[in-house]
C-alpha cells in the first residue's frame, strides 16, 4: 500500500535534501573534525529542525481535522499553519546564512 505524502512532508523532505546536498566537502589542509563528536551547534540545529518538523506535523493535523470536520476552530488552524510556515522560513534563512558564512570563510586567504 502506497503512503500518501502531504505537501508539508514533501516540502520538509526537499529542504532536508537541500541541506544535505548543500554541505560543501572539505578540501585543502587541516585536520577533519571527528565525525563522532557532536558539537553544541549541531545539537542546537538538530533540535531546531525537529521542532520545525513537529510544528509542520501539527499544522497538517490541524488542517486535516478542520477539513474533516473534527475541529471547527479555523483560527487555531490558521495559527498552527502560520506558525509552521514561519518556523520553516526561519530555518531556510538560517541555512542560507550558514552557507554564506561557510563560503565567506572558504574565500579567506591564509
Amino acid at each position: 500500500m502506497a503512503k500518501i505524502i502531504s505537501a508539508t512532508d514533501l516540502q520538509y523532505l526537499k529542504m532536508q535534501r537541500d541541506l544535505t546536498n548543500s554541505v560543501p566537502t572539505m578540501s585543502g589542509g587541516g585536520t577533519p573534525p571527528n565525525a563522532n563528536a557532536k558539537t553544541e551547534f549541531q545539537d542546537l540545529m538538530e533540535k531546531g529542525i525537529k521542532e520545525v518538523n513537529i510544528g509542520a506535523r501539527e499544522a497538517e493535523k490541524a488542517s486535516m481535522d478542520l477539513a474533516s470536520g473534527r475541529q471547527s476552530n479555523i483560527h487555531e488552524t490558521m495559527l498552527a499553519v502560520t506558525k509552521a510556515e514561519l518556523g520553516f522560513d526561519m530555518m531556510v534563512q538560517m541555512r542560507n546564512k550558514i552557507i554564506e558564512a561557510y563560503q565567506e570563510v572558504m574565500r579567506m586567504q591564509l
